[in-house]
């Protein structure tokens, strides 16, 4: 079958794989990447840790990749059997056989990608829309997650209006300046390493998105029915909504919630703070256990 490039150009393709490689050559843990048949798509996964420890899956945000958590996989890791998902219809080394069009796709995916894996249940860490998609998949298959981290999930509990109007002309377009100006916005002051930024940038520069779901604000009903055992995150310099009222919302509606917010970053919290990030993330996991 076909695939549905992800890319604006063959050269494009080349630059953005080229930037993806160097980080997996710096990537501090020994890893293996496995590509998993799905009914989207085939699936780009980096495998870490020992293969006898607790799954723990990561998904990220758009036009990050899961490269984006390469300072995050070294202490994970130590604990843990990591599966770095690449989100299919992003631009990476994900394989989408066609656009992507329902948040029911999603479920539909993680379930097969799970099954492809032999993982039963997982922890699941998501940053933006990844952390969007991991509780949708929480309302619908609450038996494959022991515990998850949102960190900074995209709209969820608010609205996002200012993420589109900053991010969405860089990434539809991809002019250089328009490009820049996202990236300058999301790092509010927090800048990001310059590894990951210029793989950033060219995603942003070259990704031809098929993902054509959107995060959503999530009703009342919906999350007061969420009950598996949550962290969510939060850099002091998040600039997509406000966090104290989309922690506030958490907190009154979500059962078992804990807020934290890392200090000195940004939306991509895990990237811009990686050692706050991943002392909090790996504390709440071995608290509530």
């Amino acid at each position: 079958m076909d695939y549905t490039s992800v890319f604006r150009s063959k050269s494009g393709e080349n630059q953005v794989l080229e930037a993806y490689d160097s980080i997996m050559k710096v990537w501090p843990v020994p890893y293996q990447e496995l590509y998993v048949e799905t009914k989207l798509g085939v699936t780009h996964i980096i495998v870490s840790g020992p293969s006898t420890a607790s799954p723990v899956v990561l998904v990220h945000a758009y036009y990050a990749s899961a490269a984006s958590w390469y300072r995050n996989a070294v202490q994970l890791s130590e604990y843990y059997r990591v599966y770095t998902i690449d989100v299919i219809g992003d631009p990476n080394k994900s394989k989408p056989y066609k656009p992507i069009r329902k948040a029911e796709e999603f479920i539909q995916w993680l379930n097969e990608v799970m099954d492809k894996l032999h993982i039963e249940k997982a922890v699941f860490i998501g940053n933006s829309v990844g952390a969007f998609h991991i509780l949708n998949f929480a309302m619908h298959a609450p038996d494959r997650i022991q515990k998850m981290v949102l960190i900074g999930p995209a709209a969820t509990f608010l609205k996002i209006n200012s993420f589109y109007y900053h991010t969405f002309p860089g990434g539809m377009t991809g002019w250089p300046f328009l490009v820049r100006h996202a990236i300058g916005w999301i790092e509010n002051g927090a800048s990001l390493d310059p590894q990951f930024k210029r793989l950033f940038y060219l995603m942003m520069r070259y990704g031809k998105s098929v993902n054509q779901v959107f995060p959503f604000v999530f009703s009342n009903d919906q999350l007061e029915k969420v009950n598996i055992t949550t962290l969510l995150i939060y850099g002091d310099k998040e600039c997509i909504y406000n966090i104290d009222q989309a922690a506030n919302r958490a907190i009154h509606l979500m059962k078992n919630v804990q807020v934290e917010i890392v200090p000195n970053a940004n939306h991509l919290t895990a990237v811009s703070n990686p050692e706050d990030t991943n002392n909090a993330i790996l504390n709440f996991l071995k608290e509530t256990n």
